[in-house]
């Protein structure tokens, strides 16, 4: 086993992993494309907003009509009744006139301003405004947000919850986008049990066929989950390349370190490139990377924990890679630690930490790599540099929230 760092090995992926052709787009209700590659640009159909509409509750009015207004001498003007919510007035405000209008309202022809409904008041059947407005307060206009024919969201953005609420406002009910990765999870093992099966002497439950799935499934992946595979090479090899068939990239959990039953190397060598196989990194030093054509082909730990920050430092850049889209960084939080962290010098340590959100303090969480829910007390983890002792108490951390 040659281990590599943590940082060559992403080197090592930028480098082999190239954008899959994308192939036809599919579309997708507007309700399921949150987490989705836009396949084309999309264009405003119309202007949006498609009227001039107030902002606030207010009177529309004549800015001209309020100017050199004050508390002691205000604006006087005429009501001319109010504007329906969903209507579109039919009448035109005149010189020294108002008119009331609800935030939203369609403005008025006429009317350049709307005074907020807190500088307004009314008394002896006249509408007073107390301040002078100046023109165009208190409105957006017709095609401020976006004008007709303009390119709203380039092909290749990510979807996410800001867009959705774009293409809503545009009347896009159905969205074009690219098909996802495929990707085959396999979990191997003759310990391994399904979750629903009562554990018997020396068997486990399969954890990871259920972790991958949803991590995939985050990274905007489909998973394609792979009946449990038993310690057999023959096995093995047989379903890896029913998976290389079917799916872009293949994940193998457990079998990836070097004894007797660590078959996913071998199996991997009979048709791909060993590109990495060990990263400095802990948890997760047994890593296999390979290349078969353009398909991915990953040796994760069995171990859960060690799957689990596998899957974010090294499977979830490797995806970015083929689907063509820039690897954003995960969100991060400021903290200081509230004890000393010692480290394993020579591997890059990934430490999950628990949050007190009262003073920032970072608290480190014990775990061992087969203990999942230890995984649950934590909010996310620290990077702790390869080649040092660890870090001391109250230095100042970046906590990676968890994706």
């Amino acid at each position: 086993m040659t281990v590599k760092s943590l940082d060559d090995t992403l080197k090592i992926i930028r480098g082999a992993f190239h954008p899959l052709t994308p192939g036809e787009p599919e579309t997708v209700p507007l309700h399921m494309a949150a987490g989705r590659v836009l396949a084309l640009d999309i264009t405003a159909r119309e202007d949006n907003p498609p009227f001039n509409r107030s902002s606030l509750d207010g009177y529309a009015i004549r800015a001209a009509d309020t100017f050199g207004a004050g508390e002691s001498i205000p604006a006087m003007l005429t009501p001319s009744g109010e504007v329906l919510i969903n209507k579109i007035p039919q009448i035109s405000l005149l010189p020294g006139h108002s008119m009331y209008i609800p935030t939203g309202g369609c403005l008025p022809e006429g009317a350049d301003a709307v005074a907020m409904i807190e500088i307004a008041e009314v008394f002896g059947g006249n509408v007073l405004v107390l301040s002078q407005v100046a023109p165009g307060t208190g409105i957006v206009f017709r095609g401020e947000d976006t004008k007709a024919g303009e390119t709203v969201i380039r092909e290749g953005e990510v979807l996410s919850s800001r867009h959705i609420g774009a293409l809503a406002a545009l009347g896009y009910g159905t969205v074009p986008v690219r098909k996802r990765l495929i990707c085959a999870v396999i979990s191997t093992g003759n310990e391994l049990l399904p979750i629903e099966s009562p554990l018997v002497d020396g068997a486990t439950r399969d954890v990871n066929s259920h972790l991958l799935r949803s991590q995939l499934e985050a990274f905007g992946c489909e998973a394609r989950v792979f009946d449990i595979c038993p310690d057999d090479e023959t096995a093995l090899s047989a379903v890896v390349r029913d998976a290389c068939e079917l799916c872009d990239v293949v994940l193998v959990s457990g079998g990836s370190s070097v004894g007797v039953m660590d078959l996913t190397k071998r199996v991997f060598q009979q048709t791909a490139e060993i590109l990495v196989h060990g990263i400095a990194v802990k948890p997760g030093k047994p890593t296999i990377i390979a290349k078969a054509e353009d398909k991915a082909l990953i040796g994760l730990p069995g171990h859960p924990v060690s799957a689990f920050f596998v899957m974010l430092e090294v499977v979830r850049p490797l995806i970015n890679s083929l689907r063509g889209l820039t690897d954003a960084p995960q969100p991060t939080v400021t903290a200081k630690l509230a004890d000393k962290v010692p480290s394993n010098h020579g591997r890059e340590d990934l430490i999950p930490i628990s949050l007190n959100t009262q003073d920032m303090t970072a608290h480190a969480v014990p775990y061992k790599s087969g203990l999942i829910t230890l995984l649950t007390r934590s909010d996310g983890y620290i990077r702790v540099p390869r080649f040092t002792e660890g870090l001391d108490k109250g230095a100042e951390v970046q906590v990676l929230r968890y994706i």
